[in-house]
């Protein structure tokens, strides 16, 4: 596993589970447990996929974070300069670290099959507090399931690119395979998330959320598929847990916006202070 290095902001400029064999190139940007953010456009030909860091590190983030990527310039030239008005362009966030049902470790706080998804934010609502109606209703073989799918998409972000911003042809990139559109509305993601884990753009600004005058937002949460294991950091099983959302304005910057903590998890958050907040950990971009 890749360390976890202090937070940065990457730049416009950035070029842009499943075992891997010896003849796949892995992408020195990806680990597993990773969040990928994506971008598809219905009847479009080209998918945009970036990795955002390990869903550990928003789960445990510990403030607010603006401009995490830029993705203005490659937005631009794949889906056409006024990408963020268009109402046939979604994007959503997956991430996992393992399929496996074993229940016996954790990682980081994580046991197996713990998914970070996201779920279209409805409004501006609230600063800090979720705006979607959540996800819940899940069982161990639709934990599998979405693990499963979610890895089947990452792993092409990671053993097909070696850039931290990929631009890919929407056969190659198995975004639309697992969260395939019906009519121009999105289906059941990963098999288990009916209506989808995406957002659409619009006309319009969706609204400013911590700050950002957003085009779109996304609601992040946690599923874990079991508490058992030692060390695991607390959530509901079976049903998403609240984390954060994240944003983007009209130039393609990326921010996220931390949940507000609850009461009973306040003195664990206050710890990882002492991790100098927020972490991120990154390979040289190729």
């Amino acid at each position: 596993m890749k360390s976890p290095l202090k937070y940065i902001v990457l730049a416009a400029g950035a070029a842009g589970g499943m075992t891997l064999t010896s003849a796949q190139a892995a992408n020195p940007n990806y680990a597993a447990g990773d969040v990928i953010m994506y971008f598809q456009q219905f009847g479009g030909n080209q998918t945009v996929m970036v990795d955002l860091g390990t869903g550990v590190s928003f789960r445990d983030a510990t403030s607010s974070h603006l401009n995490i990527v830029d993705l203005g310039s490659t937005l631009s030239s794949t889906f056409g300069v006024n990408w963020f008005d268009d109402s046939t362009l979604y994007f959503g966030i997956a991430g996992v670290r393992s399929s496996s049902s074993g229940t016996t470790t954790q990682v980081n706080g994580d046991p197996n099959r713990t998914l970070y998804v996201s779920q279209a934010r409805t409004g501006v609502g609230t600063l800090g507090l979720a705006n979607s109606a959540g996800w819940s209703g899940f069982g161990d073989t639709d934990m599998s399931t979405g693990a499963n799918g979610i890895i089947g998409m990452t792993n092409v972000y990671n053993t097909s690119f070696t850039s931290l911003i990929a631009v890919s042809p929407t056969s190659q990139s198995k975004v639309d395979d697992q969260n395939p559109f019906l009519g121009s509305n999105p289906g059941t993601a990963y098999g288990i998330f009916p209506g989808g884990v995406e957002a659409e753009f619009g006309s319009g600004s969706f609204g400013t959320l911590g700050g950002v005058n957003a085009e779109a937002a996304l609601d992040l949460y946690r599923i874990l598929a079991t508490t058992a294991p030692v060390g695991t950091v607390a959530g509901d099983q079976f049903t998403g847990d609240y984390k954060g959302s994240f944003v983007i304005d009209n130039t393609g910057k990326v921010s996220y916006v931390q949940a507000v903590p609850e009461p009973s998890s306040a003195m664990l958050l206050g710890s990882t202070l002492l991790l100098g907040g927020f972490v991120r950990r990154r390979k040289a971009i190729v």
